[in-house]
């Protein structure tokens, strides 16, 4: 059974939801401004702390007996 699950990219600095600039798509070293505080975050970081967050939400909801593998996408 598959299932899928939204996550927010959030400001490591303010916690904001950050928008990124329409029409782009962010690359592995890239760099997100926030538009709350005006501060550059990493775009690695900021999908690792989006994807600690999701295992944590989905370890809750399942008592944590759960193992999960998250992929990265295949960097061209």
């Amino acid at each position: 059974m598959k299932q899928q699950l939204s996550v927010d990219l959030l400001c490591l600095y303010c916690q904001q939801k950050l928008k990124g600039e329409n029409n782009r798509s962010y690359q592995p070293g890239d760099s997100i401004k926030c538009d709350a505080c005006g501060k550059p975050n990493d775009y690695d970081r900021v999908i690792e702390v989006a994807q600690q967050k999701a295992i944590e939400f989905i370890k809750s909801q399942t008592g944590g007996e759960i193992d999960i593998t998250i992929d990265k996408p295949d960097e061209k």
